[in-house]
C-alpha cells in the first residue's frame, strides 16, 4: 500500500462526494463528463499500483496464508462474467474543524452487458438536498445522461464521451493498493462464486495525518476478480496542503464504511432509456446531421456539433436537407462566415445557427414546440 495516500485519499473522497451531492456532475454538460476522479482539482492522485497486473489466489495454501488481492477495477475479469452488476456503497461522516459535520450516504450501481450497453447510477443522500441520482447510458453506442432531482428530469445526449472508465469508487480508491491480505477461510459461496476469504487491517501515520482501515475480500479464482470487499476507515488529516502552494486544510477527522458487490446477472438483461431520453430521440428524428460531425450533444431542445466542413456548406446542407425532411424554410441571416436559418413544420421551429471559428465549424440547433 502506498502509506502516504491512506487518509489524505479519505479527505479527498469527501470533498468530491460533497460536490456530487451539490449537483455537480448534473450541470451544464462538456464533452469529457465529471467523474468522480476528475471533479476535485485539488485531490492527491490515485495510487498509480491499483493497475497492477493481479496475482492469482493461492489454490493449496493453508488458512493465515499472505497474497496480495487482484485489485476491485480487474476490467479483464469482470469482461470474461457476460453480463454483470458492479456496486459500491459508501456511508460516512467528516467532521471539520469550524465546519458542521459532513454526512456522506452514496451508492454507486453498474451493469454491463455483453452486447456492450451499459448503465451506471450513482445515487447520493444528503440531509440538506434528499436524494439526487444521476444515471448513464451506453445504448447502441450513444452516450446519455440522465439526472433526477426532486421533481426534475433532464436527460443530455454527448457523443465521444466515457461516462463509466473510473466513476466508480472502488476499495482501492480510499485505502490505496492492498499489498497483502491474509487468508481467513476457503470454499466460501459469495455472490454465486465460490471464493476465499481475506482479512485485511492497516495502520498509517505520518507528519500531518493518521489513519487506520480494516477489511475483508472474497476472491474468485476462476477468474481472478474480487467478488467482495467490505471494510472501514478511520482518519484524522490536517496543518498541512494536499498539494505545493496549495491551501492548509482544516484539521478534519472521518470516518467511512465500503461495501463492494460484483454479481452476474440473467442472459435476458436489457438496458431501457428513461421516458425523458426516449421522447428527446424522437423530437430531434426529423433534423439531419451532417456527415464527419464531432463533440455531439442533444437535449430535449437543443443539437449543437463541430465540423470541419465550411460555413457556407453546412449552411446548403441544411437549406436542402430540411426541405427534404418536411421543413419549410421561413427566414435566412447571413453575416459574414455566420448564419441563422429557421424552419417550420407541424407547428414547430428549428433555428439553425451556423458559425465559423479558427478550426472548426460550430452548429446549434434550437427546437421550439
Amino acid at each position: 500500500m502506498n502509506k502516504s495516500k491512506t487518509v489524505p485519499t479519505l479527505i479527498s473522497f469527501a470533498l468530491v462526494v460533497v460536490l456530487t451531492a451539490c449537483g455537480g456532475t448534473a450541470s451544464a454538460p462538456a464533452p469529457t463528463p465529471t467523474t468522480a476522479e476528475s471533479a476535485n482539482p485539488t485531490r492527491t492522485p490515485r495510487p498509480t499500483a491499483a493497475n497492477a497486473q493481479p496475482t492469482a489466489a493461492p489454490t493449496t495454501a493453508a488458512e493465515g496464508s499472505i497474497i496480495r488481492p487482484p485489485p476491485t477495477n480487474n476490467q479483464s475479469g469482470l469482461t470474461t462474467l457476460g453480463n454483470v452488476q458492479v456496486e459500491m456503497s459508501i456511508e460516512g461522516t467528516i467532521k471539520t474543524e469550524g465546519q458542521a459535520d459532513e454526512s456522506i450516504q452514496i451508492v454507486m450501481r453498474e451493469i454491463r452487458l455483453q452486447n456492450g450497453n451499459r448503465n451506471l447510477v450513482i445515487e447520493s443522500t444528503t440531509p440538506d438536498q434528499g436524494i439526487e441520482r444521476i444515471n448513464y447510458f451506453l445504448i447502441d453506442g450513444e452516450s446519455f445522461q440522465y439526472a433526477e432531482r426532486d421533481n426534475d428530469r433532464t436527460c443530455i445526449s454527448v457523443s465521444g464521451s466515457d461516462f463509466f472508465t473510473g466513476s466508480i469508487i472502488t476499495p482501492e480508491s480510499l485505502i490505496g493498493d492492498l499489498k497483502e491480505a491474509t487468508l481467513a477461510e476457503r470454499g466460501v459461496q459469495v455472490n454465486g462464486f465460490t471464493t476465499d476469504r481475506y482479512t485485511f487491517s492497516l495502520n498509517e501515520q505520518n507528519l500531518g495525518y493518521q489513519g487506520q482501515a480494516n477489511g475483508e475480500i472474497w476472491v474468485a479464482s476462476n477468474p481472478n476478480i474480487v467478488v467482495r470487499h467490505i471494510g472501514t476507515l478511520n482518519g484524522s488529516f490536517g496543518g498541512i496542503a494536499v498539494e505545493e502552494g496549495g491551501e492548509i486544510l482544516p484539521q478534519s477527522t472521518g470516518n467511512l464504511s465500503w461495501k463492494y458487490n460484483v454479481t452476474q446477472i440473467a442472459a435476458n438483461t436489457t438496458i431501457t432509456l428513461p421516458e425523458v431520453c426516449a421522447q428527446q430521440q424522437t423530437a430531434g428524428a426529423d433534423i439531419p446531421l451532417p456527415p464527419n460531425i464531432s463533440n455531439t450533444l442533444r437535449t430535449s431542445n437543443l443539437i449543437s456539433f463541430e465540423t470541419s466542413d465550411t460555413a457556407a456548406n453546412i449552411a446548403q446542407f441544411y437549406q436542402t436537407e430540411m426541405v427534404a425532411k418536411g421543413w419549410q424554410a421561413s427566414e435566412t441571416n447571413q453575416y459574414g462566415d455566420t448564419y441563422q436559418l429557421t424552419f417550420t413544420k407541424d407547428g414547430r421551429t428549428a433555428t439553425v445557427n451556423i458559425s465559423a471559428g479558427d478550426k472548426q465549424t460550430m452548429v446549434i440547433i434550437l427546437l421550439d414546440s
